[in-house]
């Protein structure tokens, strides 16, 4: 490391202190810092706030120098717009002076990379990196590094799988070089991860190298009080709560972090209510604002000495809103991961977390302390990825018609060579059967439904959407949030700080109008995604504050305790409605419920089962689609290959990892 640090403070004199002037030390960046400046792929897992970025950056950026690149060299990725303008502010920041175009962004905001000549780094999202690619090729052709941000959050995703799918296409369409040593490379980053060796593989391939470093902070909890009361609102029972709390205690700023949008936006409602004429504005920030809205709320955040924010995961990421004094849970997230980014927010110059949750019934109780518990061992989730055809389908139909606007036809071969796999026949195949390509002569060409959706720029995405009514400021004709497609006129809406009214003109076009009372009714803002079950390990820590066992099971004439979780009971039903000789089953968190045979059930014969099961594909749909994240595109496959794709879905591997963790079946009056 010290030739390392010698060689970039004489690059980088003026940058250097502000690149490692952290909180983590320099041995953390030391392990990882000279794999990357010799060319080798690394997957860095490390705590929040630990310097992943610099230590990825600063060594890329001594190969661009070493190679005398002239020209772009470095994708990084990251999972979302606001992490990708919060990371360029900061390299921005820190290498201006030596390297004042070296940085640009490239998201669906900002298209800031024209010309790739004299840059040396685009920050990106995975969308973006797709078209830009597609659209753009030769401002990539030189690249020679990718970094991938916050893995953890991509693993197990359609855009995960999208992106290794764009970052092959890089891979094969990058120009030859001279030098052997000026290699094509791939550094990845996490802060929580569990089965690493796994993701590498995945990821990077097994000949990658892992650098895990660091341990993870200390966490101090505190529980606030919200009785149950059916004739209040309980978003504005913990509002009070938070607002009895912000005035017994020394905090300056407070980020406050909700499940879902609507939860996230009532809270700031009732919170701004509550604090109104206090020290503390209460801002918003969720992926239904505008761009402008949210860029706005990270600002004042930053900038105010004081300030309450309400977030959905948009914040889960290291995002710099300032130094946050303590973080609280509006709703306690189902994995440790979420956890650990959410609490990770707060305190980042320091070794602690502070962190609130709610005690409005026993169980929510219990579901806190057993994240706290989970978070202090640093014990993480089981994940599970899966090959989804509809992702792949993205891909075939974004080749082919990038081929058939360059008018060329794009064969099977030639498509396999611009996708750096042969792994789609499959599904190209299956894209031809169904109508969605056409093969003229041999080409490949996307029917014209698909052509107008890649025309209009729809293609890039694999995230699952749904319609949602734009609202526009009534003061600047700009829009500034998604809503609900039934919300009514005349709702109130928390945005910018105030609440304004919702109006709909004649046309129907909604807008925010002047500011409202304090009786109106919230509106209701567009959803997204779906609940998710309480993580395995989660539950294995419920298990542990009871005092009981997770690895022992018990087995009574009517339930199955195995503090197994929803998905993996889910299973477990399964098999027993299959092979036992009662039933109905149900699942739940901890166990299984109904008749148990009399004779007894066998972690052998469960295992047998679920082998038996995977190996003959024949595990229900009905069961198999409870464990699909399908993306954008599943809608556009065979039934046949939906069917394959919702099959994939089972997370089979981990199931049988943790049948490999139980010691013994219990009868208990059986």
């Amino acid at each position: 490391m010290t030739e390392t640090r010698k060689s970039l403070q004489r690059m980088m004199p003026d940058a250097f202190p502000v690149f490692f002037d952290r909180r983590i030390p320099y041995d953390s960046q030391a392990s990882v810092m000279p794999v990357i400046v010799r060319g080798q792929d690394v997957l860095f897992a490390a705590p929040t706030a630990s310097g992943k970025t610099e230590a990825a950056i600063a060594p890329l950026l001594q190969r661009h120098l070493s190679f005398r690149r002239s020209v772009l060299s470095t994708v990084y990725v990251a999972p979302t717009k606001a992490l990708v303008n919060d990371l360029y502010e900061r390299l921005v920041g820190a290498l201006r002076a030596r390297f004042p175009n070296a940085f640009a962004r490239y998201t669906g905001d900002r298209h800031e990379l024209r010309d790739p000549v004299g840059r040396f780094c685009v920050l990106v999202t995975p969308e973006a990196l797709d078209s830009l690619q597609l659209r753009h090729p030769e401002t990539l052709a030189d690249v020679r590094a990718v970094v991938i941000d916050e893995i953890h959050l991509l693993h197990g995703q359609p855009r995960g799988q999208q992106l290794r799918h764009v970052i092959d296409r890089l891979r094969v369409a990058s120009t030859s070089v001279a030098s052997q040593r000026d290699r094509f490379q791939v550094v990845g980053m996490t802060a929580t991860l569990d089965d690493i060796e796994t993701v590498r593989d995945i990821w990077l391939g097994d000949g990658a190298k892992v650098v895990s470093e660091g341990s993870p902070r200390q966490i101090t909890s505190e529980l606030l009080d919200v009785p149950e009361d059916s004739a209040q609102d309980p978003l504005l029972s913990r509002a009070r709560a938070i607002a009895r709390w912000l005035d017994s205690v020394d905090v300056d700023k407070l980020l406050i972090f909700a499940n879902a949008r609507n939860t996230a936006h009532s809270i700031a409602a009732h919170l701004h209510r509550e604090l109104e004429g206090t020290r503390w504005p209460v801002h918003l920030h969720f992926g239904a604002l505008s761009a402008s809205h949210r860029e706005r709320v990270e600002d004042l955040m930053r900038r105010e000495k004081c300030g309450v924010c309400i977030a959905t995961s948009t914040l889960e990421l290291g995002i710099d809103i300032g130094d946050i004094d303590a973080v609280a849970l509006a709703e306690l997230p189902a994995s440790v991961s979420a956890f650990l980014q959410r609490i990770g927010r707060g305190n980042r110059r320091s070794d602690i977390c502070r962190v609130l949750g709610f005690r409005s019934s026993i169980e929510e109780e219990q579901v806190f302390h057993a994240l706290v518990d989970c978070g202090r061992r640093g014990e993480l989730d089981d994940a599970h990825e899966y090959d989804r055809a509809s992702v792949r389908f993205q891909q075939v139909v974004s080749l082919c018609w990038r081929a058939m606007r360059s008018d060329r036809g794009l064969t099977l071969a030639a498509l396999a060579r611009e996708a750096g796999t042969t792994t789609h026949a499959g599904v190209v195949r299956d894209m031809v059967d169904t109508g969605r390509l056409k093969n003229v002569g041999g080409a490949l060409l996307p029917c014209d439904r698909l052509v107008d959706v890649a025309d209009a720029g729809r293609i890039h995405t694999v995230i699952a959407g749904q319609s949602s009514v734009v609202v526009r400021d009534s003061k600047t004709g700009e829009a500034a949030l998604r809503m609900a497609n039934d919300t009514r006129s005349g709702d109130a809406v928390f945005v910018g700080g105030s609440m304004r009214r919702l109006v709909q003109d004649t046309g129907g076009d909604s807008f925010l109008s002047d500011s409202v009372n304090r009786s109106r009714r919230i509106a209701r803002i567009r959803a997204v995604g779906r609940g998710q079950p309480l993580s395995r390990s989660v539950v294995w820590a419920l298990a542990r504050q009871l005092c009981q066992d997770p690895t022992t099971w018990k087995i009574f004439r009517l339930e199955l305790k195995t503090w197994g979780g929803e998905p993996f009971n889910r299973l477990v039903a399964q098999f027993l409605t299959r092979y036992g000789s009662k039933g109905p089953y149900r699942p739940s968190t901890i166990g299984v419920h109904g008749p148990m045979p009399n004779e007894g059930i066998t972690i052998e014969a469960l295992h047998d089962w679920a082998m038996r099961t995977e190996r003959d594909a024949d595990l229900p749909l009905s069961v198999a689609k409870r464990f699909a994240d399908p993306s954008r595109f599943y809608d556009e496959l065979s039934s046949e290959l939906a069917a394959e794709e919702r099959r994939r879905s089972v997370p089979w591997s981990s199931f049988r990892r943790w049948l490999a963790q139980i010691r013994v079946i219990e009868k208990v009056n059986l």
